[in-house]
């Protein structure tokens, strides 16, 4: 074999050892901000399971849970576009630097008011308000610190940060030190990790805390009409508008699934609900899998044909969810090692396997959405505006997220669990041609719309 051969192997074997994540983290400016966001995120998930834990001792009503999660939503109703069109005027640095120090000031806050769920209520909503400020904050400001090429790989490595946050604060930090009785030591911690993110912060050179405009004054007015201004450019690009589309549904099936969970383990795989999380488990490889598969997906496929196939997956996952029942009989007629029939294995194990396979399908197919509709959104939306698109998913996930969650928690209740799962697939799949058809009437995107005078679609 020639040298030449052997120098154009390296580069997919390098892709597969995970080389191009290594290069990313390897730029000063890009680790201090994936760390930031694992430790800001990482307490931050730590932060809402206590706070959770907290209101749920203090009072085991569901009318108190629900209060809080209004707490949670009713920021993103009243400040959502005004977070967005701040973070497109605002520098996008500062908003971070506040978001964690404020974030750290109500942690301090809690720590006096956990025993009281008027207290606890208030800290929650200040979070809450600082939310709508922070998540667009730190979506925007991806395209400024990684080359256009790169935006794929770099979303996809912050997923995974996203994930290990996920891990971090609520399977390590606040079971454990809750557990332990612990709660003041687990709160300063988080102010430590919060601290930790708004030091970060500072050293980031393409981070700026002064504004290079000139001030302007923001009035409701001037933030409805910035606000219809990023919609309209959104709704011109068929492919950005999709991408939006996507994310949104996809959250909401996400939501959708987590309240339908205890009824599933208990109606559908009869076991206790706090042991579904070990079934659930295994679709962590799918996400892995994902997360290092979409740069492939992407640069084998049309970006849009990889987000669309990935999401067409998702609607499949949940139908199939909703017919394990009839999966785990089939599987147990198929049965070539007679496991079923003479072995140790049952009708339980089957719907669990069946189950298994189905969630690591839809992990899969989540990570590409989520990882695609963002690196869509960060090319093709001007970076002046992306405060707003971001800010315009988190306002569209939580609200339009309300009727269908509330309806499918009814619903299981009168009718089961598996048919409400096999309607959300379907409604998915129906929300998704909805945007095609809505898509393919809006005229090209306007000149200049694109990131950095982005391409079409790759």
């Amino acid at each position: 074999m020639t040298e030449a051969a052997n120098t154009e192997r390296l580069p997919r074997r390098s892709r597969f050892l995970l080389s191009q994540w290594v290069d990313l983290l390897d730029d000063d400016s890009f680790r201090r901000y994936w760390l930031m966001r694992l430790a800001s995120h990482g307490a931050t998930n730590a932060l809402l399971y206590s706070i959770l834990v907290f209101t749920v001792r203090e009072s085991q009503s569901a009318l108190a849970t629900g209060a809080l999660l209004l707490t949670l939503i009713v920021p993103s109703a009243m400040l959502g576009a005004i977070g967005g069109v701040a973070v497109d005027r605002l520098p996008r640095g500062l908003i971070l630097f506040v978001a964690n120090v404020l974030r750290g000031m109500l942690v301090i806050a809690l720590i006096s008011a956990k025993d009281s769920l008027p207290g606890i209520y208030a800290v929650s909503l200040g979070l809450g308000v600082v939310t709508q400020f922070a998540v667009p904050a730190e979506s925007a400001v991806v395209p400024h610190i990684v080359r256009n090429r790169s935006l794929v790989a770099a979303n996809s490595v912050i997923n995974l940060g996203t994930l290990a946050g996920q891990v971090l604060g609520m399977l390590i930090l606040a079971p454990i030190f809750l557990k332990t009785g612990s709660e003041d030591v687990l709160l300063i911690i988080l102010v430590v990790l919060f601290a930790i993110a708004a030091v970060l912060i500072t050293v980031i050179p393409q981070f700026h805390f002064a504004s290079t405009e000139d001030a302007r004054r923001m009035s409701l007015r001037s933030v409805r009409r910035e606000f219809a201004e990023s919609w309209l450019a959104l709704s011109r690009d068929s492919t950005a508008f999709l991408a939006l589309v996507l994310l949104v549904t996809t959250s909401i099936t996400t939501l959708i699934i987590a309240t339908l969970l205890p009824k599933f383990s208990l109606q559908v795989l009869k076991i206790p609900p706090e042991n579904i999380v070990f079934v659930l488990a295994p679709a962590g490889i799918a996400i892995f899998l994902g997360l290092r598969s979409v740069e492939f997906l992407s640069n084998k496929f049309n970006k849009l044909v990889t987000i669309s196939a990935a999401y067409g997956l998702i609607a499949a996952s949940l139908i199939a969810l909703g017919l394990v029942g009839s999966s785990a009989d089939l599987l147990q007629s198929f049965d070539p090692l007679e496991l079923f029939s003479k072995g140790p294995l049952n009708e339980q194990w089957a719907r669990i396997i069946m189950t298994v396979l189905y969630a690591n399908l839809y992990g899969f197919g989540l990570t590409i959405v989520m990882t695609m509709g963002r690196v869509l959104i960060n090319e093709r939306v001007p970076l002046a505006m992306q405060g707003r698109v971001f800010a315009a998913q988190s306002i569209l996930a939580n609200l339009v997220a309300i009727a269908p969650v509330v309806v499918a928690g009814l619903l299981a209740d009168s009718v089961g669990v598996q048919p409400v799962l096999i309607c959300a697939g379907l409604g998915a799949i129906l929300a998704a041609i909805w945007s095609q058809m809505r898509s393919s009437r809006v005229v090209s995107p306007v000149a200049g719309s694109e990131v950095r005078g982005a391409p079409p679609v790759r």
